[in-house]
Order: C-alpha cells, then sequence, then structure tokens
C-alpha cells in the first residue's frame, strides 16, 4: 500500500508540474504572437510613412521656378501645399489626428484639389504628409554661374499608421531644394525614384534628404 500510495504521489506531482508548464508555454506562446503582432503593426505604421514621405517630396520636387518669389528670404510667395517657418505645432509627432486631417496632406491625394493621384487604394488616415520652409540660402552669382537664385531647405513630416490606435509613426526629413534655373520640375505622384530630380544640379549643390529620424 505504501508504494502504491508513494507512486500515486509521484504521479500527481508530475502530472501538475506538465500541466504547468504547458500552462506557461501557452502564456508565452500568447505573449510572442502579441509581440509578433505588434511588429508587424509598427512595420506597416513605417511604410506608410514613407509612402507618406516620398508624396510630399515628390510634391517640393514638382512644383515650377515661378511658384517660388526669386531672392525671397522670408515671407514669400511659397508653393501651394507648403507652410512657412513657425506654422506647425512645436511637436507634430503628438498632434491629434483632427490636425493631421486639417493641416496634412494624405498619400495618394492631390494637395490642392483632393482628388485621387497615384494608388486609389491607400487609406486617407494611414499616411499623411505635411511641409514647412525653414530656411532660404541665396546664391551669388558665382556660385552657381548665374543660373540658380537659391537653395531652400524644408521639413518634411510624414505621419503612417498600423492596424490600431497606438501603431503610429511620424518621421521628420530635412530636404533641400534649389530654385531657378529652369529647373525641370519632378514628377507627381512619385515616379520611381526621387532622386534623378537632383541629377540636374551641379555637383555640390545641396539637394535632397540633408537628414532624418524617427520622431515616433
Amino acid at each position: 500500500m505504501n508504494c502504491r500510495g508513494v507512486a500515486l504521489v509521484t504521479g500527481l506531482v508530475l502530472l501538475a508540474a506538465v500541466a504547468l508548464l504547458a500552462v506557461t508555454a501557452a502564456g508565452s506562446m500568447t505573449l510572442l504572437q502579441h509581440q509578433a503582432a505588434n511588429f508587424a503593426e509598427k512595420n506597416r505604421a513605417r511604410e506608410n510613412a514613407a509612402l507618406a514621405e516620398s508624396y510630399a517630396i515628390a510634391w517640393l520636387f514638382s512644383r515650377a521656378d515661378t511658384e517660388r518669389q526669386p531672392g525671397c528670404a522670408s515671407d514669400c510667395l511659397l508653393p501651394a501645399g507648403i507652410l512657412t517657418d513657425g506654422e506647425l505645432p512645436e511637436q507634430p509627432e503628438f498632434a491629434s489626428m483632427a490636425w493631421w486631417r486639417q493641416y496634412g496632406t494624405a498619400a495618394g491625394r492631390h494637395p490642392l484639389t483632393g482628388e485621387e493621384a497615384g494608388y486609389s487604394a491607400i487609406d486617407s488616415t494611414e499616411s499623411l504628409w505635411t511641409i514647412e520652409e525653414i530656411h532660404y540660402q541665396a546664391l551669388q552669382d558665382g556660385d552657381s554661374g548665374g543660373a540658380y537664385h537659391g537653395v531652400a531647405y524644408y521639413r518634411v513630416f510624414s505621419r503612417g499608421s498600423g492596424g490600431h490606435p497606438g501603431s503610429v509613426v511620424v518621421s521628420e526629413a530635412i530636404v533641400a531644394r534649389p530654385w531657378g534655373g529652369g529647373t525641370e520640375p519632378g514628377d507627381f505622384p512619385p515616379a520611381e525614384s526621387l532622386s534623378g530630380f537632383c541629377h540636374q544640379f551641379p555637383q555640390g549643390m545641396a539637394c535632397g534628404i540633408q537628414s532624418w529620424r524617427e520622431r515616433r
């Protein structure tokens, strides 16, 4: 009897241990699934922010030289869809969705008409962008052979979201854009590569993304 009792107790202990391991493994699996889902949503938000950024820069590069006052350093006639310095809040990455809908532009939409421009399947709440001109550097005749009157610098904010409210990414890019010289505008919606626009300028002239960071 004693041997049977010991065997029974031992069996129950082993069964409890196995059950505990199974519960722990199931909990770990659930946690890993949640982590994988969160990671996937964050990546989706990053992709949507990158899409918004490509539309923003394409819009900037597609503007004609006549849309910015030559030689003007501040309070200029800026291309449509581009804000002047100080119009953005200090931390746009924490601005409400209502603010982004009011001041931002959805990727896949024309900034002026709101009509579809590019991929019609883009959700207007998932990819949004806004541009602010932050600095203008006038060029002397000797700097560019008299062809270009200056280089303007822009802050491009791009917001991308995933499938749930917490998966939001906001990136910031500082972009240089030369003006003057009969510049050939780029494509909008964006074509295969945005870098082609900058190939028309002299070597050493600032053009394109100068810095980039993820702010949220």
